[in-house]
């Protein structure tokens, strides 16, 4: 019954993903874990029941000896099954997670986008989740990024990831649990000793959830959880707003109103812009985003000014943003600039449809903010 009731919940998360998303082989990232094993497992069963196609990636990071052998396990149990299977090296390792947290993803995605797929699936579970949260909380994250990591996401990575989506279909389980799902079946999986090397922040995070109660787990997610509610009534703001407020030129430039916004939203806004038209990975600082919004918003006579590789300039229109001249990245073509604009919009209102449809009619959040309201945004998965 726990096999039956732990596939079902997978085939629901993925049944969740629109459905062009899922068209193309869909990616699996399996390192040989206990989590990308259950995937593994799980997402064969899904696959074979659908006809869905499936492409296995595993990353070598060379950082270890033992790795080439490791993915050579994963490529094994792969054909085993039938599934194609591709290992990733990464050619220039560095000793920092952070960098091999980029390149991993960006091994991923080139991996992905030549085979034609648009998805790739992680084994991210809720005990990941915790520790996200927590390691956000010490760094002092403010509430929307403590609603921790999305079922569904871009990819963090650019321009490996143009056009790439990331789901997340075990976030709702324990490591434990599907260790003991694993375990049952008779099935075995790799220990990567970096998992409990405490130089890491996330090593130590995990450490202390495990010498604590179960109840600080709990708590923590409890807590994560009531901030992804709110993020939802963010996200649908912000979904609107992207479809009503902002423009763009055939040249590229952008033009954004942000009348009417406050300025925690306002700063929010700017920093997807500022992301999309510099061709960046990230959004600039939260601090340095929040002192633009506030001169945008406050100062009558804002003249203009530049952050993040971007320069921000009044127009009649409203803002115009576009390149700065000189700046080192290389901003993207207007087409994939909207592309990608359009892309954070499909990613907030998946993510305000996602919670209409789990809230229920009684929810006090959709008589909170009119654009639940169908006829001011089209909860669709495909935008217009």
């Amino acid at each position: 019954m726990q096999d039956l009731g732990l596939q079902s919940r997978f085939d629901a998360a993925l049944s969740a993903v629109p459905e062009d998303l899922r068209a193309g082989p869909i990616g699996l990232a399996v390192s040989g874990g206990s989590d990308s094993v259950a995937l593994l497992h799980l997402a064969r069963r899904w696959a074979g029941a659908c006809g869905q196609s499936l492409l296995v990636l595993t990353v070598d990071h060379r950082l270890r000896p033992q790795a080439a052998a490791e993915a050579q396990q994963v490529a094994a149990l792969c054909a085993g099954f039938g599934l194609a299977h591709q290992t990733l090296v990464w050619e220039a390792p560095v000793a920092r997670q952070s960098a091999a947290r980029r390149a991993r993803h960006a091994l991923l995605a080139s991996a992905l986008r030549i085979a034609g797929g648009q998805l790739l699936l992680t084994g991210h579970t809720a005990t990941d989740q915790a520790e996200t949260v927590l390691m956000r909380a010490r760094q002092g994250s403010g509430w929307y990024g403590l609603a921790g990591m999305r079922s569904l996401s871009l990819s963090p990575v650019w321009p490996e990831g143009e056009g790439l989506w990331i789901a997340r279909p075990l976030l709702g389980e324990t490591r434990g649990a599907l260790r003991g799902w694993l375990e049952g079946k008779g099935e075995d999986w790799i220990d990567d000793p970096s998992n409990t090397n405490p130089a890491f922040e996330r090593i130590r995070i995990r450490l202390q959830l495990a010498a604590r109660s179960r109840d600080l787990h709990a708590r923590t997610l409890a807590c994560q959880q009531g901030f992804a509610r709110l993020r939802a009534v963010e996200d649908a703001f912000l979904a609107r707003w992207l479809g009503i407020a902002v423009s763009l030129a055939p040249d590229g430039a952008v033009t954004a109103r942000l009348t009417g916004l406050a300025p925690e939203r306002a700063a929010r806004a700017l920093g997807i812009l500022l992301q999309c038209v510099a061709g960046r990975e990230t959004p600039p600082r939260s601090e340095s985003l929040a002192g633009l919004a506030a001169r945008c918003l406050g100062e009558p006579a804002f003249r203009g000014a530049t952050l993040g590789g971007v320069r921000v300039r009044p127009s009649r229109a409203g803002l115009k943003l576009a390149p700065e001249p000189g700046a080192r990245q290389n901003p993207p073509a207007p087409d994939v600039l909207a592309a990608r604009i359009n892309a954070f919009r499909r990613l907030f209102i998946n993510s305000a449809q996602d919670f209409v449809a789990g809230a229920g009619k009684e929810s006090f959040l959709q008589g909170l903010a009119p654009i639940f309201n169908s006829n001011t945004v089209s909860f669709v998965r495909d935008l217009p």
